[in-house]
């Protein structure tokens, strides 16, 4: 099978991260954090290991701020719902998904916000930030940015928006979904306040997982409540991370498959993946270009 869909998700899966589902599903279908018996102290640990993997990977501020969300849409519902006030105004690129747009439009339609988009010029940099800059306002409190788009490929300058973003102490959200995993993220150096992941894509991970990655300073109200292993008594869900953002049963095989997929990754190096891509990449494009019609 030619298969020409990797960014909606990656196929086929790398070998560890199949037989890793497996044995989860085999020795960690246990409830981490729910109980003081042995299986279930085991799958915690191993949940942990996974959290620890993920922060290395990323350069998060701890493990703490690694939060598994059910997919790249639900972590960014959550980064912008759990952040946003009302009265709030938040910019989005031109080339944003609708897990993005969608999101701030419902916000919109409902009161709650306002929203303007920034024009992104493939071509210029220059001219996408300053797009940024002059859709800025009193009110601004967000800037969200997908760091590559789904459609055409284009990597934006998203560095430099954070930075733009943090020079008016605005927050930047970046939509890491199409590259995490071939493309450099780097929360320390590069100060990103939310980072959102699917798993399922160039982490080789399966579908249904996903990643919220915070900065060191961001704190987010709860999207979701629900059960947690802590604090059982409360009606309010836990303060503190990652419980406050992690309501319900952990999805257990599919994120000790995400960390196989990322460990995949780093065996094979992010930056061979990449060319290795545009190689095949270019290929197809000068295949192609000689078929008429």
């Amino acid at each position: 099978m030619i298969y020409l869909d990797n960014s909606a998700t990656t196929f086929p899966k790398p070998s560890a991260v199949i037989n890793t589902m497996n044995t989860a599903l085999r020795e960690y279908s246990f409830n981490p954090g729910r109980g003081g018996y042995r299986r279930s102290i085991m799958t915690a640990e191993k949940i942990y290991n996974a959290r620890s993997l993920l922060k290395g990977f990323f350069d998060a501020p701890s493990e703490e701020r690694v939060i598994f969300t059910s997919g790249c849409s639900n972590a960014l519902n959550t980064a912008i719902k759990g952040t946003l006030k009302k009265g709030d105004h938040v910019i989005i690129s031109s080339m944003e998904h609708n897990s993005v747009y969608r999101p701030v439009h419902k916000l919109k339609s409902q009161g709650f916000i306002d929203y303007s988009v920034a024009t992104v010029y493939p071509d210029d940099d220059d001219a996408t930030v300053n797009s940024f800059r002059s859709l800025i306002n009193s009110k601004t409190r967000m800037m969200i940015c997908t760091h590559a788009s789904n459609v055409f490929g284009y990597a934006l300058p998203v560095s430099r928006i954070c930075a733009l973003a943090h020079s008016y102490g605005i927050l930047f959200c970046l939509d890491a979904a199409q590259s995490a995993g071939v493309m450099d993220v780097d929360i320390e150096r590069d100060g990103y306040d939310l980072v959102c992941c699917a798993g399922h894509k160039y982490l080789y991970g399966p579908m249904g997982t996903g990643l919220l990655l915070l900065g060191r300073n961001v704190d987010l109200d709860t999207f979701a409540e629900g059960g947690t292993g802590s604090a059982g008594s409360s009606g309010d869900m836990p303060d503190y991370l990652p419980d406050k953002l992690e309501a319900g049963t952990l999805n257990v095989p599919g994120i000790l498959s995400l960390a196989a997929g990322v460990r995949f990754v780093k065996q094979k190096g992010a930056e061979n993946i990449y060319h290795r891509e545009k190689r095949m990449i270019d290929k197809l494009r000068n295949s192609l270009s000689s078929v008429t019609g």
